[in-house]
């Protein structure tokens, strides 16, 4: 774990979050990036076509 405060995200714009060098909110920045670009998972788990 990094010991360097995070940003007050509140007071960020997108670009500002996007280019943030936390490297805590880079990790989770970059983890949401990674499921964003995967196809969309199947919420139900069944089929409910009839």
């Amino acid at each position: 774990m990094s010991d360097e405060p995070l940003p007050e995200l509140l007071d960020l714009d997108l670009e500002e979050l996007r280019t943030a060098q936390h490297p805590v909110l880079r990790e989770v920045l970059e983890g949401l990036r990674e499921r964003a670009e995967r196809p969309s998972e199947m919420l139900w788990g069944f089929n409910n076509a009839m």
